[in-house]
């Protein structure tokens, strides 16, 4: 089985409860699943991926045990996007993959997938402080903390890159001003609320 999570209009926990939910009133995507259009229930791996949700009064958090054969795992950041873009969504459509094959920290803000109506049984009302741990902040936060310890192993001048471009931003937005530009060694910003210079390496530049 899988935990997963629902969020639901406060008025409507009780009877999700007592009847189920089915996946015919709250299917929320359609998507090709090994070949068929599959009529899908979104829902989180981590209650705290929607956080307003999560601390509104107006919903209840659901807990849902599925079994892994009816239940996917896809990247909603790229659904999100698709709504835009046909090539986004395509890359959402080819971000679903069975449960067991999704390692946690992959996507930016993954969705699970449920392909069947969740029977009764299947359902418990969750507050604040979750019945069965949840090991990880929010998915955004593991998403981003895995990604920039893997490009690190790979240029451990990252950090400097990062900081350069965010100083390079905050110039264009007059926040700060640029004294040197890193070609022959290291970069100089003054931050205009505190008037402290700041020093990074520039990318391909010297220290």
């Amino acid at each position: 089985m899988v935990e997963v999570y629902f969020y639901i209009p406060a008025g409507r926990a009780g009877d999700a409860v007592e009847c189920g939910i089915k996946l015919s009133e709250w299917y929320s995507r359609e998507a090709s699943i090994d070949g068929v259009m599959r009529k899908c229930i979104a829902a989180l791996l981590n209650p705290r991926d929607e956080y307003e949700k999560y601390m509104s009064s107006e919903y209840k958090c659901l807990k849902l045990e599925i079994p892994q054969k009816y239940c996917y795992v896809a990247d909603r950041s790229l659904y999100e996007a698709g709504r835009r873009s046909p090539e986004a969504m395509d890359l959402y459509q080819n971000s679903i993959m069975p449960v067991p094959d999704y390692k946690f920290g992959d996507y930016r803000f993954p969705e699970a997938l449920i392909i069947t109506t969740v029977q009764r049984e299947q359902i418990s009302v969750t507050g604040k402080m979750l019945d069965t741990p949840v090991l990880y902040s929010n998915s955004l936060e593991l998403y981003l903390n895995n990604l920039t310890a893997q490009l690190k192993e790979e240029d451990r001048d990252l950090d400097d890159t990062f900081l350069y471009l965010y100083f390079k931003w905050l110039c264009s937005q007059g926040k700060a001003d640029m004294v040197c530009d890193g070609t022959d060694g290291p970069a100089v910003f003054i931050l205009r609320e505190n008037n402290m210079p700041y020093t990074f390496k520039a990318p391909g530049g010297s220290q």
